[in-house]
C-alpha cells in the first residue's frame, strides 16, 4: 500500500503530483490511499485555492477529517496530531507513506516511522526543503530528490538511509503536440522575484527584440509583480511582443504549450519544474536558467537542439539561445520533445520507480519522540486558536 498524506490545500506543483500519481495508483489497481483534512469553512490561508477533497474528487480511497479554526490557527503539534490519527485509522501496517512539503505532516509521519515506511521527497532545490530534511531525515526510511543537484545538496547529510532521484512525473496523456507555424515563446508560473526571477522577462524580451522580431512572447500565471511587468512592458516599447494574461486554467494553458515553439523559463531556484515537463510534453523546446531538474537533461542525445540551459541572470545568452532555438527549425523537434518528455516524465514511471523504491525499505527502529511538550502543545491549542482568531478579527477592522 502506498498513502499520500497532505495538508488541506492545493499550493501548485507538489500537490498537483500527488494528486496525478495518486489516481494512476488507482488506476493500475495499486492498493493506494489519500489523506488529507477538509476545512469546516474557507481557512484565512486558503485563499482562492481549492482544498485537496475537491481537487482530487472524493473516492472511497480518499479520506478526510472535517477540520476547523483549531486546526489553522492553533499549535503545530495539533495538526500533527490530526494527521498522525489519520494514517493510524486508514493505512495498513508496513504501508508507504509519503507526507506532502508540509512540516505537520512530515512530523506526523516520523512519529509512526516504526510502523510505517516514510519516504520524504524534496520537491526543490530550497532551504525549506532542506531544512526539513536536516531535522527528520533520521526518522525516514528513505529519501526521494526529484533532481540529482538535490540529492547531491544532502549527501553530506543523508544519515546513510536510502536515497534516490526520482523526477516527479505528469500524466502525459493529457497535453498533446500541435502545429508550430509561429514563432510563439511561452512563461509560466507564479509572478514573484525569489524563484521565479520574473523581472528579467522583459529583459530578455527587450534584448530579442534588437536582432529578432518575429516572435511573440506570452506569460501565463500571476502574482505581485504582474503590475511592474506590464508597465516595464510598455516602457520598452514591447506591447506587440510581450502579453501577459494572468491566471489562466489548465485546460487553456495545454491548449497554448501544444501550438507554443519554446518555454522560457527564468528561475533562480526550481526542483523539477511541472512547466518544463508540460512543455516537453507538448513538442516544446526549452530555453532555461541552469537550475535543478532541467540541467540533468543536457547529457541525454536526444535533447540537443530540444534542451539549451543559459547561467542564472545572464539574459544576454537567453536572447542569444533563444534566437538559435528559433531558428534551428526541424520538423522532427516537436516529436523528439515528446520522446524526452515519456523517457523522463511519464507519471507512470514515477510511481513504477516509487513502487520499486518502497519495495525493498523497512520501517525504523525508533522514531520521532512525542515528547511531554507536544503533548501539552495539543491540550493548548483551542485556546490559542481562539486567541488568534479574535486577533485576525480585530485587525481586519
Amino acid at each position: 500500500m502506498i498513502a499520500f498524506l497532505c495538508h488541506p490545500y492545493h499550493r501548485g506543483g507538489v500537490t498537483s503530483w500527488m494528486k496525478d500519481v495518486f489516481l494512476e495508483a488507482i488506476r493500475q489497481e495499486i492498493n493506494s490511499v489519500f489523506l488529507t483534512v477538509n476545512p469546516q469553512s474557507t481557512f484565512i490561508s486558503g485563499g482562492n485555492r481549492p482544498d485537496m477533497v475537491s481537487f482530487i474528487g472524493k473516492n472511497s480511497y480518499v479520506f478526510f477529517d472535517q477540520v476547523g479554526r483549531d486546526f489553522e490557527l492553533g499549535t503545530l503539534d495539533y495538526r500533527v496530531s490530526v494527521y498522525r490519527k489519520l494514517i493510524q485509522k486508514h493505512v495498513n501496517l508496513g504501508a508507504i507513506v509519503i507526507p506532502s512539503d508540509d512540516e505537520a505532516c512530515w512530523k506526523a509521519c516520523c512519529q509512526l516511522s516504526n510502523s510505517y515506511k516514510v519516504i520524504g521527497v524534496l520537491h526543490s532545490d530550497d532551504e525549506a526543503y532542506y531544512d526539513l530534511f536536516r531535522k527528520y531525515a533520521k526518522y525516514l526510511s528513505g529519501a526521494v530528490s526529484v533532481s540529482n543537484r538535490i540529492k547531491n545538496h544532502v549527501a553530506d547529510q543523508d544519515e546513510k538511509i536510502p536515497h534516490v532521484v526520482i523526477p516527479c512525473g505528469i500524466p502525459l496523456n493529457e497535453f498533446k503536440v500541435g502545429l508550430k507555424t509561429d514563432n510563439i515563446i511561452s512563461w509560466i508560473g507564479r509572478i514573484e522575484e525569489e524563484q521565479k526571477r520574473v523581472t528579467d522577462i522583459p529583459k530578455i524580451a527587450k534584448e530579442l527584440k534588437v536582432n529578432f522580431d518575429d516572435w511573440k512572447m506570452h506569460v501565463y500565471g500571476d502574482g505581485g509583480k504582474l503590475q511592474e511587468l506590464r508597465s516595464q512592458t510598455t516602457l520598452d516599447n514591447l506591447d506587440n511582443h510581450l502579453f501577459f494574461h494572468g491566471w489562466t486554467s489548465s485546460e487553456i494553458l495545454k491548449e497554448k504549450l501544444s501550438f507554443s515553439k519554446i518555454l522560457l523559463q527564468t528561475s533562480n531556484y526550481e526542483g523539477m519544474s511541472v512547466a518544463v515537463m508540460e512543455a516537453l510534453g507538448s513538442g516544446c523546446k526549452i530555453v532555461s536558467s541552469e537550475v535543478s531538474g532541467v540541467e540533468d537533461l543536457v547529457n541525454d542525445p536526444i535533447a540537443k537542439d530540444i534542451v539549451y540551459i543559459y547561467p542564472v541572470g545572464n539574459n544576454k545568452e537567453a536572447k542569444r539561445l533563444l534566437v538559435n532555438a528559433l531558428k534551428n527549425e526541424n520538423p522532427n523537434q516537436p516529436l523528439l520533445a515528446r520522446e524526452l518528455a515519456e523517457k523522463y516524465y511519464s507519471i507512470i514511471s514515477c510511481l513504477r520507480a516509487y513502487c520499486e523504491f518502497g519495495k525493498d525499505l523497512d520501517t525504523i527502529r525508533i522514531p520521532y519522540p512525542i515528547s511531554f511538550s507536544m503533548k501539552f502543545n495539543t491540550k493548548i491549542s483551542t485556546s490559542l486558536a481562539l486567541m488568534r482568531h479574535w486577533k485576525y478579527k480585530i485587525i481586519k477592522k
